[in-house]
This record gives C-alpha cells, structure tokens and sequence, in this order.
C-alpha cells in the first residue's frame, strides 16, 4: 500500500499530477477509515459474542440445581444450534452482516466445548478427561473447513495443545517416552506441518495462517523454556517423530511445483532447519550424553540463531510477521539473559536501572527498525 511520502514524491517526479495526488489522498484517506471501521466492528463482534456466551453460562450454571437433567442436555444443545443457525443466517443468508455472521459461528464453538464438559458433568463422566476436549477440537473442526473461520482455526489450535498435555498427564507410558516440554515442543512443530500443508490446497488456505503463527509461536514458547534447563534428556520416540517432521518439510520444500505455492518459504526452511538441529541434538543425547550446562548453551545458541534466522528470511521475503516475531522474542530472551549474567555481579539498584535502560534502548531501537521495514516494504510493493 501506497503513502502520502510516495505521492509527493509521485507528484515531484511529474509521474502524476497535482488533481490525480489530491484524489488518490482521498481514497488513501478513505481505505485507511474503513480498514479501520472494518477492525472496530470485528472487535465489538468478538467481545459481543463473548459476553453473550459467558453470561449464558452463568445463567445456566446459577439455576443448574433446579432443572432437571433431560431439560440442561436440550438447553445446551439447542442454545448451541441457535448460535450455529444464527451466524449461518447473517453470515450467507443475510449477506449483509458478514463479521456477525463469523463470530456467532465461533461462539458457538465454544458453546459446543462448554456444552461438552457441562453434559459430561450432568451423567458424571470425569470433566478432566482428555477425550472431552478431543471431542470439542473435532467438533469444531467443521467451522475451519465448512465455514473458512480462521478463529475456529486458532480455536483448535489452542484445543490441540491442551489436549496433548492432558493426554500427557493421564498416561504414564507417555510420560515415560518423551518430556513433556518435548511433546509441545513438537506439536508447535507438527501444528506448523499442518499449516504449511494447508497453504497447497486453496479451499482450506484459510487455515493455514492460524496454524503456522500459532505452531511457530508455541516453538519459539517451548524452545525458549529450553533455555533454562540444565538437566536434560530426550525420549527414546522424540527423534522418530523429528525425522518425520523433518522428511515431511523437506518433501514440501525441495519440488518447486510445491515451493511456489508456499507464501512463506523462506521461513519454512528456517523451520526445516530448526528441526535438523534438534533432531541432532536428540541423537547425539540418546548416543553421547554431555554434560548438563552444555544442552543450556546449546539450546540458547539455537533460540537466538532461530530468531536472527526470523529477521534475516523477514527482512529477505518483505514478511512483516517474522519480522515482528523475531522482535517479540528478542525481548524475553535478553531480559532472561541479563538476569543470569548479571544479577549477582552488580549491585540490586543498579541492576534494575541498568537493565531498564537497556530495556527501553532496545525497545525504540526495535520500534524504529520495525517501522522502517514495514514503510520500506510498502513502497517496494506499489
């Protein structure tokens, strides 16, 4: 998108003149009022529905006692399908209110899981059974597919953490075969698998950036808390699934009738490469254990490289959202550096104001690089 800097210099350059400058600030001026509107509506929909859902709830749960069992099961199942049939109607039948379409639609995915752990409740099954969110995470699968809802997508893609770590905790065996930092590790990375499969097919590519920022964020959580841990041990199934990552990203990387379907390839193969390094320090911790400070630094060289390899594959591709992912964690994992480094060296005031200041310096230095890149990338494009 253009800017008022590229139209004078448009209008300097005798590209344009003044008439054709002043009516395209005026459309400028007018895309930028109802991008904004656009953003404020699907903001009030999304807090609307919620407040609608929460208090729906509470309402049932407040006169729970009182109704019979028979009447909460029709209640729940029916208040599910009036939301689901409401955001239906105003999404496709009634064309006109598309994002209140859109966010009756996801609130009755959530209705649908509260409705999931309220019937189980009613006819005591174990409300913390991972099957119960498995059954919510498949129920809402169809507003991913069926409706193209992207807040579905990212719905499940919380849904499918959760369940891995009440899977987790309900089995032994599984706690037994891997870490359980391990296993959301690895589903950050299967989840952004999911995604990057997604974006090859057009009628579910809708999903595919919800997978791939949420599978990337939850890498970048988990391997950050990597960072911090001295004793460590990989599972005896943690390479096998990370070969199968790995060989399922190269198969996806290396055609290129796949590559140039792929929006952000670069970044994938920074992934790909990620998955390498831990699938070599999985195998040389199964075969050569070291000792316990050495995985800390290794998994600390392998976070920043992770996030300059972020910068430098946004920065190449003009992809505004690694470069703003890399700045993100660049935050978190100099402050937690700093507090290892430097906490008993100095002094505890001066601690903190030296660590504010370099704080705040790295801020507005992100800040403006940031804006620079994204200005620059913008001119490039028109």
């Amino acid at each position: 998108m253009f800017d008022e800097d590229l139209i004078r210099k448009w209008v300097d350059n005798g590209t344009i003149n003044p008439e054709q400058a002043r009516k395209m600030s005026e459309d400028l001026a007018e895309y930028r009022e109802e991008h904004k509107s656009k953003g404020q509506i699907i903001a009030f929909s999304v807090i609307g529905t919620i407040l609608i859902g929460v208090g729906a709830i509470l309402f049932v749960a407040s006169h729970w006692n009182g109704i019979p069992d028979y009447a909460k099961t029709l209640l729940l199942v029916g208040s599910t399908l009036g939301i689901h049939l409401s955001g239906y109607h105003f999404l496709y039948q009634k064309q006109k209110y598309p994002r209140l379409g859109s966010a009756l639609l996801f609130l009755s995915a959530i209705f649908f899981g509260a409705s999931v752990f309220l019937i189980a409740q009613i006819y005591n099954v174990n409300a913390n059974s991972h099957f119960l969110v498995f059954i919510w995470l498949l129920g809402s699968l169809p507003l991913v597919y069926g409706y193209c809802s992207t807040a579905s997508a990212g719905l499940c893609s919380l849904l499918f953490f959760i369940w891995g770590g009440l899977l987790y905790s309900e089995n032994r065996r599984l706690e037994e075969a891997i870490d359980i930092l391990d296993l959301f590790l690895l589903q950050g990375l299967a989840l952004y698998l999911v995604g990057t499969l997604h974006e090859l097919f057009e009628k579910v590519k809708s999903a595919a950036r919800p997978y791939k920022f949420i599978g990337l964020q939850a890498t970048l959580l988990f391997l950050f808390l990597h960072t911090f841990r001295l004793n460590y041990e990989f599972g005896k199934t943690t390479p096998i699934i990370y070969a199968a990552i790995g060989t399922l990203l190269l198969i996806l990387l290396l055609p290129p009738s796949l590559r140039t379907r792929l929006r952000s390839y670069q970044t994938d193969v920074g992934v790909f490469i990620l998955v390498l390094l831990l699938l070599g320090m999985s195998l040389v911790t199964g075969y050569y254990p070291e000792n316990e400070k050495t995985y800390m630094i290794v998994f600390n060289v392998i976070f920043l490289g992770v996030l300059i390899m972020l910068l430098y594959t946004g920065y190449s591709s003009e992809n505004m959202g690694a470069i703003n992912t890399a700045m993100f964690w660049f935050i978190p994992f100099i402050i937690a550096r700093y507090f290892d480094f430097f906490w008993e060296m100095l002094p505890r005031s001066l601690f903190f104001i030296a660590g504010g200041l370099v704080m705040l310096a790295i801020s507005i230095l992100l800040e403006r690089k940031r804006r620079e890149l994204k200005a620059r990338f913008g001119r490039e494009k028109a």
